[in-house]
């Protein structure tokens, strides 16, 4: 990695409350997405649901900062920044038992709100997240998964921003093992004030990185049970294109040279992040595409 000084920027080369009709339980883990740095904090939630009574929740809110600069945890600061984050619900504790059981999906969503703090002041914004296919049979280790990201951030004066957890809502909307709705679940969850909130920082550089554009669009064309093919655009650069990267849940699946992939033997009724990179002929790589976030259907 050459570096050449300027007086302008640096360039450089190269659910509980599933629960409340099952349970009110604790959130942890999430998967690594490629290129982020996983950082995690657990937040003691007090919430209000729409069935009534009051649950406590432990939840492990788990961040994939993004790593496009010089280091961990770093971008450049004429770059967009793409920030995942994840949830994860365990050990439920039982309010109401059913016979064979409830499933969640994608129609469950939960928002989490935070606020950012860095050189030129406070900004607030909201993860949105879409809980992954669950069947809860029993109430004892059963994980109820949601992934999200926080909408792109433009961290445009270079220096440190930490990023802060705050409130949680979920909308959650179980079935009967017939697909039988069994209506909606609502919880407004807020945490202790004096609790450590600090998901993670991310360092704004002041730098221009000379690398082939990120691919943008990323899309799922079509899927089945077991497979998905996904599209997306990419721009040129002075190099000529070599193919692209593409990663599946932060798993280097291979080199393709069209702006479309066909991924196979997927698993049916799974959630799946994935991410793409541009690569030329020279190895140099673009940062990550954003994330896009879909779901396998049933067999």
């Amino acid at each position: 990695m050459k570096l050449r000084r300027k007086r302008s920027p640096l360039r450089i080369s190269a659910l509980s409350l599933v629960s409340a009709l099952v349970a009110a339980g604790a959130l942890t883990g999430a998967a690594t997405s490629a290129s982020a740095q996983t950082t995690a904090v657990r937040m003691d939630y007090t919430c209000t649901t729409s069935l009534g009574p009051s649950a406590q929740m432990t939840v492990w809110v788990v961040g994939g900062l993004p790593d496009e600069g010089a280091g961990l945890n770093t971008v450049a600061r004429h770059e967009p920044a793409y920030i995942d984050v994840d949830l994860d619900l365990r050990e439920l504790r039982p309010v109401l038992t059913m016979a064979g059981g409830v499933r969640l999906d994608t129609d469950s969503t939960a928002t989490l709100d935070a606020h950012i703090t860095g050189p030129d002041g406070t900004r607030t914004t909201q993860a949105s997240f879409t809980v992954a296919p669950t069947w809860l049979t029993t109430t004892q280790g059963t994980a109820v998964r949601a992934a999200g990201s926080f909408p792109t951030q433009y961290l445009t004066t270079p220096g440190y921003y930490d990023l802060h957890v705050d409130d949680l809502t979920l909308t959650l909307r179980p079935e009967r093992a017939d697909g039988t709705p069994l209506g909606t679940v609502t919880a407004s969850c807020s945490h202790d004030p004096a609790q450590n909130d600090l998901l993670g920082t991310v360092w704004s550089q002041s730098a221009i990185f000379e690398r082939p554009p990120r691919p943008s669009g990323l899309r799922v064309v079509s899927t089945t049970p077991t497979s998905v093919t996904l599209a997306w655009e990419a721009s040129s650069w002075w190099n000529p294109t070599q193919g692209y990267e593409v990663y599946l849940d932060g798993g280097h699946t291979g080199l393709v040279t069209e702006k479309q992939v066909t991924l196979t033997g997927l698993a049916p009724d799974r959630q799946h992040r994935a991410k793409v990179v541009t690569t030329d002929v020279q190895g140099i790589r673009s940062t990550m595409s954003q994330g896009l976030i879909f779901t396998i259907p049933p067999a």
